[in-house]
């Protein structure tokens, strides 16, 4: 109990210090403006993930070669909050949280130096300009990174159906999806990664601090051309390819776990 709480205590006078020093450093390069500031906005944005997964130890396995996704839409499931340090971390992205987030004390401040595209689905015409942006990023050669499912799940019963609305970017330039499987392995006695639903989020941010170790898997899927497809038909066949690839993984996991228990039980 007492070094759990230590950990904690440890961690988070860390990410203070990680957050403030990256933010200094950071500011100057990000606020220019047009394509330089966005640029930079990605590339600082991992600098910060992955000295944010070395204080949480979290380890980061990547299936899949992550030079190959390159100015283009950057799709996954959506499993929580640590989704965007464990993308970040791996890809350099332009990331688009939802508006609310922008009200958070600290972290609200800490993304928007990041040159983020802001997401308010309250109003057609903020909706309007995020596509804008979205075509905008992508035509400069930036990885951009949204989670059509548009809420978090649990991460454990496939993926959720998609809003086609970001998809309507790519059509325009014909620019690749690719779709990207996220899983978090943890052992059954520890606290949920995931936050979804009407979870709490500094008693979940707590108990995330206490975790020793924390395992992600990334499975990077075969890129998606737009082709003559609409939006809705793009968003659809994405959708399915990470669904059949999703309950192949599982299916592997599952027969993993199935052998390891055999062999825990045979004398």
């Amino acid at each position: 109990m007492i070094f759990s709480f230590l950990l904690r205590i440890y961690r988070l006078a860390a990410l203070f210090t990680w957050c403030v020093v990256r933010a200094l450093y950071s500011c100057f390069y990000t606020s220019r403006p047009g394509k330089e500031g966005v640029l930079n906005g990605s590339v600082f944005t991992g600098y910060w993930a992955k000295g944010i997964t070395k204080i949480i130890n979290l380890k980061v396995k990547v299936n899949g070669d992550p030079q190959s996704v390159k100015g283009g839409l950057i799709v996954s499931n959506h499993i929580g909050y640590l989704d965007i340090i464990s993308h970040s971390s791996v890809f350099n992205v332009r990331f688009s949280p939802k508006s609310t987030l922008r009200s958070w004390p600290l972290i609200g401040g800490l993304i928007s130096m990041n040159r983020p595209v802001w997401i308010d689905r309250t109003s057609k015409q903020s909706s309007k300009k995020s596509l804008t942006e979205f075509r905008e990023t992508m035509e400069q050669g930036i990885n951009l990174l949204v989670y059509p499912e548009g809420t978090t799940s649990s991460g454990k019963n496939g993926v959720l159906p998609f809003k086609s609305t970001p998809f309507e970017a790519v059509i325009a330039g014909n620019f690749p999806v690719r779709p990207i499987l996220t899983f978090y392995r943890q052992k059954p006695t520890d606290p949920t990664v995931a936050w979804y639903t009407d979870m709490d989020f500094l008693p979940h941010f707590w108990n995330l601090l206490g975790l020793r170790e924390t395992e992600v898997e990334l499975y990077i899927l075969e890129p998606v051309f737009p082709g003559n497809d609409d939006r809705k038909k793009l968003a659809g066949k994405v959708h399915k390819m990470m669904v059949e690839k999703y309950a192949q993984i599982a299916k592997n996991d599952d027969s993993k776990e199935e052998s390891s228990h055999i062999s825990r039980i045979t004398f």
